[in-house]
This record gives structure tokens, sequence and C-alpha cells, in this order.
């Protein structure tokens, strides 16, 4: 796990030969070194689950009560594997029509500090439709957040977009998640003042004609259906904020919230916090074409589980550079092509320095040689 982990962050790969050339000096070493890290995370006499939660009990200690937790799936596409174990059909983003194709679904929860600009992986959990204890996407999701809010203690603002308003993620949410906010679909029933069910679209045109001063939102308080969402006998109050102006697609922003309205936030800080769910993308981006996480090549899907809790810990690595090691992190960025150019997510040019830092070690020892 260590020699993954190191692998990840000095050479962007996930396979197990990027990890191993780095210690390895001779065919033979290459060879041990990538069947011994083979093994080890194929390994079945050991329950990595342990581990994975101190991982990120470790982690969430940077969680504070305004921390941005933005929460979203993505698929892991293989469309030539043919060994691998419980693959299942995802879209294949990457090709012109999203074909389906094997893979995995992938469940992320990321922290996001805007200040800081720091942003890492919390948890990455693989699932598959073909897992012999499979019973459904929504029990995945409830365990993940359950893990979530163990670890947490309900600090931080959790953050997802449509298609986590389903009703399981929501009576889950109001149980356990203090602070959060979710985009709505336009269909989604929704309790008003006035005791009446509408679709929340209805309920946002409403409002949006009610107000008396032209501004950039307006807030709703309402209320989920009993007998749609199971709730506990006192369920905390919810707004509806919803901004005037509409997103790139044309629609509207449904913002449901919960613990923040009620709390000195205005509908401003709600449209800005949720803008920043946008940064999973951006994680989700950077694992794929920065660290490359879909070019795994293990077989069993335990070793898929324990390939992405590297993927974590090399993510908690570079926010630990960030924040303890801030004027080595820059010159590490500086490294990079294009390091003076505008950049959102520091971590982009902090991993490419770290690699061309490796690959200059690598030339210099060469020449020595």
């Amino acid at each position: 796990m260590r020699e993954l982990t190191t692998g990840i962050v000095w050479t962007g790969s996930v396979q197990l030969t990027s990890a191993a050339r780095l210690f390895s000096h001779t065919t033979n070493q290459l060879e041990a070194a990538v069947e011994r890290m083979s093994q080890c995370l194929a390994d079945r006499h050991w329950d990595h689950r342990e581990l994975a939660m101190a991982v990120l009990v470790d982690q969430v200690r940077e969680i504070d009560e305004d921390t941005l937790v933005p929460i979203d799936t993505t698929d892991l596409a293989k469309p030539y594997a043919r060994c691998m174990e419980y693959q299942g059909i995802v879209r294949d983003a990457s090709r012109p029509g999203d074909p389906l194709v094997r893979g995995y679904w992938c469940w992320g929860a990321y922290r996001f500090d805007p200040t800081a600009e720091v942003l890492a992986p919390l948890i990455l959990r693989p699932y598959s439709t073909q897992e012999p204890d499979f019973h459904g996407e929504n029990e995945v999701w409830d365990q993940a957040y359950h893990a979530l809010r163990a670890a947490t203690g309900g600090r931080g603002i959790w953050i997802q977009d449509r298609g986590g308003d389903r009703p399981s993620v929501l009576s889950t949410w109001l149980r356990i998640q203090p602070r959060w906010i979710i985009r709505l679909r336009g269909d989604r029933g929704l309790i008003g003042p006035d005791g009446s069910l509408r679709p929340a679209q209805a309920w946002a045109d409403w409002a949006l004609r009610q107000r008396t001063e032209h501004g950039h939102a307006v807030t709703l308080k309402v209320a989920l259906p009993r007998d749609r969402i199971a709730q506990g006998p006192d369920p905390p109050p919810l707004w509806l904020v919803v901004p005037s102006y509409t997103s790139a697609d044309g629609q509207s922003w449904l913002l449901l919230t919960c613990g923040l309205i009620d709390r000195h936030a205005g509908p401003r800080q709600i449209r800005h916090d949720y803008a920043f769910r946008w940064r999973a993308e951006d994680a989700k981006r950077f694992l794929g074409q920065v660290w490359h996480v879909e070019h795994f090549l293990v077989r069993s899907f335990v070793a898929l589980q324990r390939t992405l809790l590297c993927v974590i810990l090399a993510g908690h690595f570079l926010a630990t550079l960030q924040r303890d090691y801030p004027h080595l992190s820059e010159q590490l960025q500086s490294q990079g092509l294009y390091w003076d150019k505008p950049y959102r997510i520091p971590a982009y040019r902090l991993a490419r320095g770290l690699r061309f830092a490796a690959c200059q070690a690598e030339q210099e020892a060469a020449m020595f040689n």
C-alpha cells in the first residue's frame, strides 16, 4: 500500500509497474515488486476497512462547521477488460456518444477549502450490480453517508446535485446530517407555506412572482411529504432557495437546504456554496486526467478498493503538502508548463510538479551511474 501510494504521488499512475520502477533496478526486481504488490492488494486474509476508516478520521480533522463536502458519483470505465471481478455496465464519458461499456460505479466525497483552494478525496467507494452482496444503489449510498457522518460528527456542509435528491437520500440526510444543500429536480414534490403539495418548480415560479423587490434569489420555507419521504417525528426546517437567473443549461437552481438559512446564512451564501459543488467534477477530472485512475490493472474487486484507498492517501499527501509546506508547494507548482497561468485547483500543478521532480531526479541518477 505504501509503495503504490508513493508511486501515485511521484509518477501520476495507479499501475503497479510504475510504482515498482521507483525502487527496482533490474528486471527481476521489477517483476518481484509487482508480484508482491499485486498479492498484497488482492489478499483476502486482512481487512482494509479499519485502515480506510482510520485514514478518513485523520482527514476529517481539517473539517469544521463551514467546510464544503461535495458529493458525486462517477464511472470507472474498463471497455477492454475481460477478467476483472464483478464488472458492471457503465457509460464511458471519454468517448463520443457516451457508449455503454464494462466498468464500475464509484461514490465519492471530497473536502474543499475555498480559502486555501485545497481539494482532497475523503471516500472513494467503488460498487457494481454484480457484487454478491449488492442489494441496490441506495444501500451503497446510505452506507457511505453513514460512514462520512460517523467520521465527521456532523461537521461540514454536504452538497450534492440532482440525482441525489431521491427519497432515500433525503430521508438519510434529514436524520443524520445537520447542514446540507441539494439541488432538486423540478418535479420533486414539496409542501409549501399554504400546506399544499406541488412540484418544486411550481413553488419556485410562485415565489419569484411574489417577491416584492428585485434581487438575486428568493427563499421559501417548505417541507417534504411524509408519505413519500421517511422522516423523524420532528424534522428540521427546510428552505427552498431559488436564484432569479438560470444556469448554463437554461434551468433554474432549485436548492433545498437545511441548517443554513435559519443560522444567519442568506440566499447569496447558499448560491455561493452550491457553486462549489463543481469542485467534485474538478476532483473527478483530476483523478482521471492527472492520476489516470481508470488505468488500474487489477483483477479482484478488493484490489480495486485498496487501489482507490491508495489514491485517497495520495490526495491527503497533496493536501498536507499545500497546508504545511506552502513555499515548497509553490516551488513544485512552478516546475510544470504554464505554471503562471491562472488555475482554480493548485493540486493539478502540484501533482505535475512532483512528477517533473521525480523525472529530473531519475535523469540525474542515470547520469552519475
